[in-house]
């Protein structure tokens, strides 16, 4: 790739498909005298992946436990963990330096959730001659959970006017949707690490999100029975044949609107054998609400035109947590003049092996 290097000013963070295909013409030799023919990086590069993989949801949301002195409802955090099936669509292109990125998802079934959401993100290179280049990039995402549950059952301890009381919940239908809304700026520094083509990028990133809750029943009830040690907050037993109260839960439709704003710290980094494997991930951390996020992709091509893409995350949320693992076919798009470069490269090392 030295004879190369020179000429690409592609941006690092671009597309695997680039680098994939311009791995083969590193062993290209001159066959029988002739100069082997110049391979000039193209001005634009698209990738499509369709992928198919699982999906691991854990969605927060408000479930009534009783009422309070106004007659009241009092609302606490439930948190529901379910998996399924499902797939999505990653597209990924460029133009000379700017770089554009968007992962597409569906989850139709996840036991009892529907999930349905989508990740863009622009970025821009700034050149340099040195070995560090800085870059400005800003993306949006959206995330939307549909929940319905059917015969839903929870059980609480709590501390009710001093004592120690168990709860049972009861209601035989609620539902619960979820929007997350995540514009973030981002700014950071590529540092190229001298081992093949590795680099690390470490960046700030400022996230705003716009989470909205709905929460709806058709009423259910709240049984409150006394714990028989009331010293033991794990209430092992309970007293008595009967609940000391049984709260009727009417009918409700609870909406609650959060603005969040956080301050992330993370890294991105890139390491290949020649080009022909890669690994790229990104690991960063939300200092205000003690959250992690890890993904990586790793890629390979087997022409110019075609490959294959493994994709993994595990992302928290502030009211969701999602952990993914997709794979399939990834297709290649370029000028038809630099794929005709690439052929003819790839037929003169032929002739001289």
């Amino acid at each position: 790739m030295k004879n190369l290097a020179p000429q690409l000013r592609i941006p690092g963070f671009t597309l695997v498909a680039l680098f994939l295909i311009l791995s083969h013409t590193s062993s290209a030799q001159e066959v029988e005298g002739e100069a082997t023919p110049t391979v000039v990086a193209p001005d634009w590069m698209v990738m499509v992946s369709p992928t198919m993989g699982l999906l691991r949801n854990a969605t927060t949301f408000p479930v009534p436990v009783g009422r309070d002195g106004n007659d009241e409802l009092v609302f606490e955090n439930y948190e529901m963990t379910d998996t399924g099936w499902g797939g999505g669509v990653t597209v990924m292109g460029f133009y000379k330096r700017v770089a554009l990125t968007n992962v597409f998802f569906g989850f139709p079934q996840v036991s009892h959730a529907k999930l349905l959401g989508s990740i863009t993100y622009l970025s821009v290179a700034i050149p340099t001659s040195v070995f560090v280049e800085p870059y400005l990039g800003a993306g949006l995402a959206l995330v939307s959970t549909d929940v319905d549950i059917l015969d839903f059952n929870d059980t609480r301890i709590d501390d009710l006017g001093g004592m120690t009381m168990r709860g049972h919940a009861h209601m035989s239908w609620i539902s619960v949707d979820n929007t997350v809304v995540a514009p973030f700026p981002k700014v950071g520094a590529k540092f190229k690490i001298p081992i093949q083509h590795w680099y690390a990028t470490p960046f700030y990133s400022y996230m705003y999100e716009y989470v909205k809750t709905r929460a709806r029943s058709n009423g259910g009830t709240v049984e409150l029975w006394q714990c028989a040690d009331q010293d033991d907050p794990s209430c092992p037993e309970i007293t008595g044949d009967f609940p000391m109260d049984t709260v009727e839960v009417r009918a409700f439709d609870k909406t609650t609107e959060k603005n969040y704003h956080s301050h992330l710290v993370g890294a991105d980094f890139f390491i290949d054998f020649h080009y022909f494997l890669q690994m790229r991930g990104k690991v960063y951390y939300n200092t205000n609400h003690d959250l992690w996020t890890v993904r990586l992709i790793g890629s390979m091509l087997f022409n110019e035109n075609f490959g294959i893409t493994a994709y993994f995350e595990y992302s928290q949320k502030i009211t969701v947590t999602n952990t993914y693992f997709l794979l399939g076919p990834a297709f290649v798009f370029s000028p038809s003049e630099f794929r005709d470069s690439i052929r003819e490269m790839k037929n003169r090392r032929k002739k001289g092996d």
